[in-house]
């Protein structure tokens, strides 16, 4: 299916934000807006989003990207995936307005750009789905547990470690020490994660993360990496908490992963996966 695609400006708040929808000559009901994460512009690494609003756009989906306050060709200052609340929203707004027939927007988003989509989704009607990549949840212990359960286990299994180790070239001290202390700091009590206070204002992100999946009553498409320490990060939180289990067990939510695949899918192979699990996703 050929597409069409159209540069232009939208405003959010003083903000003058650019945005490039990739339209079927078709119309269509469901659009895809892709959320940037940071530190990140509209193209995405290894042209990422360019290709799957491409790759959308082809197979009949509607779908536009753009730039946040202070990234790539956006004016203001630059601002991280906790302030683009704003942004999302009428980024929302001039995709309704640039395609007339839309009725319903999904929300995609890797790494950051995903927490950021699943804190805005639950506030909009207009959006009622969330296709969520690696979704970012640091904290210190949390990434201290990923280090130690994937990235040392990955050393202890690597040839290319132990050849080194044998011919001298690790510092055996220093080795021991980084593992001892990302141990300990692994083991550090994280907060309980069910989220009690009637307002979200000083909740830890993951508790604000989970508090907005139960918010939210659309359908949820979450991608996952094999080889990358944000995923491992999110598999360990998730594991560990039966309230992320419970929302994650549920019919609406379907779960995809990649084992091979690193943080951004820079593979072609990953990258069209990727892409293929979106649109039959948003398709059915």
């Amino acid at each position: 299916m050929s597409y069409l695609e159209t540069a232009f400006m939208f405003a959010s708040a003083a903000r003058q934000l650019p945005a490039i929808v990739a339209a079927p000559q078709q119309q269509a009901d469901t659009g895809v807006l892709l959320i940037v994460g940071g530190p990140q512009y509209r193209v995405g690494s290894h042209r990422q989003f360019v290709l799957l609003a491409r790759a959308l756009a082809a197979a009949g989906i509607p779908a536009m990207r753009f730039d946040s306050g202070g990234m790539g060709d956006a004016s203001g200052p630059l601002l991280n995936f906790e302030q683009i609340d704003a942004d999302i929203g009428a980024a929302v707004d001039a995709f309704f307005t640039r395609q007339p027939g839309l009725q319903r927007v999904v929300l995609w988003g890797l790494c950051d750009a995903a927490s950021a989509s699943l804190l805005h989704a639950w506030r909009d009607p207009r959006v009622t789905g969330l296709v969520l990549l690696n979704p970012w949840v640091r904290t210190d212990a949390g990434l201290a547990q990923a280090y130690v359960k994937h990235y040392y286990r990955q050393r202890l299994l690597s040839r290319e470690f132990w050849g080194k180790l044998l011919g001298g070239g690790v510092d055996v001290r220093g080795a021991v020490c980084g593992f001892i202390a990302k141990l300990r700091q692994a083991r550090q009590s994280a907060p309980a994660a069910t989220p009690q206070p009637d307002t979200d204002a000083g909740l830890p992100l993951p508790q604000r993360m989970l508090r907005g999946l139960r918010r939210f009553d659309g359908r949820v498409l979450l991608i996952l990496s094999g080889d990358d320490l944000t995923a491992a990060e999110f598999r360990n939180l998730t594991a560990a908490t039966p309230e992320w289990q419970q929302q994650l067990q549920n019919p609406r939510v379907q779960v995809q992963e990649l084992k091979q695949a690193n943080h951004t899918f820079s593979r072609r192979d990953w990258r069209q996966q990727v892409e293929q699990w979106t649109i039959d996703w948003v398709r059915a």
